[in-house]
């Protein structure tokens, strides 16, 4: 809060310290008649009449008055509310003008405050946008750093996501689920199974998104990955294999450097299915995910959870997609949750 309160005075300060220097140039030209002319047109001044003039201190204030107060109101109290104060102040300052005018025959300028208060809102409005398209950066780049940079930048172009109904679409899930992790924490210390997490998960998530994965979620020991929401993919599930394979590479040179480190075996089994998800957020308005839910998922899942390490299983119709682009064999029919009853399971040949 602290550092928003130094941002608001420091653009309040830059503000003040414009507007002095625009009211102050606006006033010089005033003064020396420049826009007496236009005034006289746009007022009908009758030229046969001899108008009085303000005193010099009043012009300047006028002039200053509106060169000063919409660009303030608009800071304060937003754009809407702003510009519309400012109409409001404006019609009461026309009616001013045209009464004084006509009844007393004095000059009061026109052109003038105009030109200061039009300034004024440009300025304002001007920096507003600049301000928020930075800021809006700023919450990207740390929005990122926790949320998947795809789905942060999905999220920030539909800020109402949270109340609108899921869509279907058609996208390819893996799940990546490293092996025996559960034995590997009782006999490593805390901070060494952080350790090769990290080592391991730092590589796989390049890979994934280096082939046009999201990562949806890291559970554990285990890695969601979702190609085709929310960018639309034609390829997904082609990429996805390849994403797999080159996974399943960097984990023989994991393995080793593991077993040599610390003597223990890390081996990752995964599974990929293709099908038709619903993508959209879960939760409520104080907390919630984007992610998708289907069979393809639960698919994926059941798909990992039989893989054995260092291998890859893919659904039947990933399979379909794919039969003539990699090299595959049947492997087994595996069980999967919310499925009713089995799937095949198609192993791809490394």
């Amino acid at each position: 809060m602290g550092l928003a309160i130094r941002c608001n005075y420091s653009r309040m300060r830059v503000f003040l310290l414009v507007s002095v220097l625009v009211g102050i140039t606006l006033c010089i030209l005033q003064n020396l008649y420049i826009f007496n002319r236009f005034d006289s047109l746009l007022l009908s001044l009758n030229p046969d009449t001899s108008y009085d003039q303000l005193p010099l201190l009043v012009m300047v204030l006028i002039i200053m008055f509106h060169t000063f107060l919409p660009g303030i109101i608009i800071l304060e109290e937003g754009v809407v509310k702003g510009i519309a104060l400012t109409v409001v102040i404006w019609f009461f300052y026309a009616v001013l003008i045209h009464t004084y005018a006509t009844g007393f025959s004095f000059y009061i300028p026109l052109i003038a405050p105009i030109l200061g208060c039009v300034i004024s809102i440009i300025r304002v409005l001007a920096w507003e946008y600049t301000y928020l398209m930075q800021e809006k950066d700023g919450i990207r780049k740390t929005f990122g750093c926790f949320v998947e940079p795809k789905v942060a930048e999905f999220v920030l172009s539909n800020p109402d996501i949270i109340n609108q109904d899921g869509q279907r679409t058609t996208a390819t899930i893996m799940f990546a689920d490293l092996r025996g992790f559960t034995k590997l924490c009782e006999n490593l210390d805390p901070e060494q199974v952080i350790t090769i997490l990290r080592d391991c998960f730092g590589k796989l998530i390049s890979i994934a998104k280096n082939n046009g994965g999201t990562v949806d979620k890291l559970i554990g020991d285990c890695m969601m990955v979702v190609w085709g929401n929310p960018v639309p993919m034609d390829n997904h599930a082609e990429k996805a294999v390849e994403a797999a394979i080159e996974m399943q590479t960097m984990m023989l040179s994991l393995k080793r450097k593991w077993q040599n480190r610390l003597g223990v075996e890390i081996v990752m089994g995964i599974g990929i299915a293709t099908d038709e998800v619903v993508a959209g957020t879960l939760g409520s308005e104080d907390f919630c995910d984007y992610t998708v839910l289907g069979t393809g998922v639960n698919l994926a899942a059941g798909l990992e959870a039989t893989c054995p390490g260092d291998m890859i299983y893919v659904s039947e119709k990933t399979y379909q997609r794919l039969s003539n682009s990699f090299s595959f064999v049947e492997s087994k029919k595996v069980k999967v949750k919310n499925n009713g009853g089995f799937a095949t399971a198609y192993q791809v040949l490394l």
